[in-house]
């Protein structure tokens, strides 16, 4: 069976049984979500746990990851008790919703579901459908989700297509969240750019805006990406 199974550098990670397999925009998010100074991390909808599995790695914090599907749930438990950080990772089989905790968090993370307004609704998988379209958790629920479980000073990581990340942006600002990072990422130099990786606190800080490219024209990751990703992928020696 295909795309069952993917190696990184630190542990593996099956997926056979969720919706949404392993994508470039969760090893994007992953990588670039500063988790300094983290010690409870909450991942809003896990999939198969490859973002909890990635805070893990980068991080000595305690982490909660929050998925409302039944077999994704399974595959998330599975893959984090099998890794190097099981006693650091619970995964809660829930909507976001729904989900409490006695404790507040100093970051929290999510790839989202992104299609909104029933478009795209064609998928013929229904679970898939699910991951992508926000019918079970539209972004003005994730904004009202995140705010109620943050700290003061915490921020929330998420990445998104461009024309739903500018709208999320807006969404975000009626629910009290200002945006502190934008990372403007291209699939190649002389693309549109396609994804945003968004970052957001309560309090005002600083705006840093950046642009980052992960293929040559060629279709060679650049050195960029190489680098950014090292930790994780088993990239061959390029000498």
């Amino acid at each position: 069976m295909r795309n069952t199974h993917f190696q990184f550098k630190q542990f593996a990670l099956l997926q056979d049984k969720a919706a949404m397999k392993l994508g470039t925009d969760s090893v994007l998010l992953g990588c670039f979500t500063n988790v300094e100074g983290a010690e409870r991390i909450l991942d809003i909808g896990t999939g198969t746990g490859i973002l909890a599995l990635m805070m893990a790695q980068k991080s000595n914090a305690q982490i909660d990851a929050v998925e409302i599907d039944e077999e994704a749930f399974k595959q998330a438990e599975q893959n984090a008790n099998e890794s190097p950080w099981h006693d650091r990772i619970r995964i809660h089989h829930s909507a976001i919703q729904n989900f409490s905790s006695t404790n507040k968090y100093d970051l929290i993370i999510s790839n989202p579901p992104y299609y909104r307004n029933a478009k795209n609704m064609g998928i013929e998988d229904e679970k898939r459908a699910l991951a992508r379209h926000d019918k079970d958790l539209s972004f003005e629920d994730l904004c009202k989700q995140a705010y109620r479980l943050m700290k003061d000073d915490a921020l929330f990581w998420l990445i998104l297509p461009h024309q739903e990340g500018l709208e999320f942006i807006q969404i975000a600002k009626e629910h009290n969240l200002q945006l502190h990072h934008l990372i403007n990422i291209k699939p190649k130099p002389e693309k549109e750019i396609n994804r945003l990786i968004l970052a957001f606190g309560i309090s005002n800080k600083i705006y840093i805006e950046s642009t980052f490219t992960i293929y040559q024209s060629d279709g060679i990751a650049t050195d960029e990406y190489v680098e950014l990703t090292k930790d994780f992928y088993l990239w061959k020696d390029k000498t």
